[in-house]
């Protein structure tokens, strides 16, 4: 076959991709001071032990619900999110999760790591993309509103960390 012609038979075989350049991508970072150590703070972030600092925090877990890379599990009733444990390594302190929703696509790094033998700091970055017009203003408002939210979660789980270490003061 001629290279003209092997290249045109490509040129009909592959599909045109559109590009959605005005679809907005945002990055929203928060560091926490948390009140223990890393070994122990890391396992806040998972999608189990989150629910001890986070109330709303109600994920269904599919599969054998073993928390590793790999877990699929999914969190809301009325606007449904799917998410993938994508990355679980607790010896390196990380964490990445990929979610997808209606019109959003949005990746969750998190890293725990030691601040002195006591404590620990977490950073936990979004990074949110509109798969469609109907993600734009959520995607955007979310840009402004994440970054609030570092007290509320370091005060969370700095109580959750504390409950571990006191049982008896909640009894």
């Amino acid at each position: 076959m001629s290279l003209l012609l092997h290249a045109l038979l490509m040129a009909v075989a592959m599909p045109n991709p559109t590009y959605a350049a005005n679809l907005p991508t945002v990055r929203a970072a928060i560091t926490l001071h948390l009140n223990a150590p890393a070994i122990r703070a890391f396992p806040m972030f998972d999608p189990v032990n989150e629910a001890r600092w986070s109330p709303d925090w109600k994920p269904t877990l599919l599969g054998d619900g073993k928390v590793t890379s790999g877990l699929i599990f999914m969190t809301g009733d009325d606007s449904r999110t799917t998410w993938l444990l994508d990355r679980y390594e607790p010896a390196a302190g990380v964490i990445r999760y990929v979610n997808f929703r209606t019109s959003m696509l949005t990746t969750i790094d998190i890293t725990v790591v030691p601040n002195g033998t006591a404590a620990s700091i977490a950073t936990v970055t979004y990074t949110r993309t509109a798969l469609d017009e109907d993600g734009v203003n959520g995607v955007l408002a979310f840009a402004t509103h994440f970054p609030t939210q570092g007290p509320h979660w370091e005060n969370a789980i700095n109580a959750a960390l504390g409950a571990d270490r006191n049982p008896s003061e909640h009894s």
